[in-house]
């Protein structure tokens, strides 16, 4: 089964729902982050906003011509690197991100939301030892940073699933990480969520389908449904993992898991 909980997930600064719902949920906080030093030439500060500004109205064109122009005027400007990151991320050009984002924190190595995007476009290319490295380094800086929280825990629990030999102890530190990540936000969904995918992986279907129920009560996500009807089926609670799979059709009407999880429902509890 491969949920949203395997997927990688938020960089700050990144702007634009759908594919890049989770990346928009940090944005103003990025904007904040983001803003340039007084010492900066005023052209290249002002050029840096409106590229964050048009970043913010989904245009990546205009944003990346804003960043462009803040960098003719300061070569040097780490938040004109990051912008230029983020424009590349959003467009799913990892290996220009990745670029960008490294040339960044060169230049800014306490730049923490830059090391935080570095490891999330290095999770979605699916790197998660280097995405790991680069998300530890942002936190070093903000223990606070919840999307790099987010995406270390991911990245561990990502490096379990690729390496049996050492999926008990990678597995135990992403759920050290997602625990750190509900002393900041004791309500996270996402957090919840991947908790109970992991509670799924590892056996444990009476927990993730508890978990899974939290984290569609706090959002109801398809991937949420379809994680609850699973573990619910695993139980030989039928019913309720017909509810839970018909929802997750509810929300999602087109999703080929969700149907395949229904007709799984559907034989639930025929026997042999």
């Amino acid at each position: 089964m491969r949920t949203d909980s395997q997927r990688p997930g938020t960089p700050r600064a990144l702007a634009r729902p759908a594919a890049l719902a989770r990346l928009l949920a940090l944005a103003p906080a990025a904007l904040l982050a983001c803003a340039p030093s007084p010492l900066v030439h005023p052209r290249a500060a002002e050029q840096l906003l409106r590229g964050y500004q048009h970043l913010a109205a989904r245009d990546d064109e205009r944003a990346a011509v804003a960043f462009e122009h803040a960098l003719e005027f300061a070569p040097d400007l780490p938040e004109g690197w990051n912008g230029l990151g983020v424009v590349a991320r959003s467009r799913g050009d990892l290996e220009s991100a990745r670029r960008a984002f490294t040339r960044a924190v060169r230049l800014a190595p306490a730049f923490a939301e830059g090391h935080a995007n570095l490891g999330e476009a290095l999770l979605a290319a699916e790197r998660p030892a280097e995405a790991a490295d680069a998300l530890r380094a942002a936190l070093r800086i903000d223990p606070d940073l919840q999307g790099a929280r987010l995406n270390l825990a991911r990245s561990l629990l990502h490096q379990g699933l690729l390496g049996p030999e050492e999926r008990s102890a990678r597995w135990a530190e992403a759920r050290h990480e997602y625990l750190h990540l509900l002393e900041v936000d004791p309500e996270s969904p996402a957090a919840t969520q991947d908790l109970a995918f992991l509670a799924y992986l590892e056996g444990r279907p009476e927990e993730a389908a508890a978990g899974y129920a939290r984290a569609a009560a706090r959002r109801d996500t398809p991937e949420a449904r379809l994680g609850q009807c699973l573990a619910l089926v695993r139980l030989g609670r039928c019913d309720e993992g017909r509810a839970a799979c018909d929802r997750c059709l509810a929300l999602s009407p087109g999703r080929e898991d969700c149907r395949v999880a229904r007709r799984g429902a559907d034989a639930c509890g025929e026997g042999p």
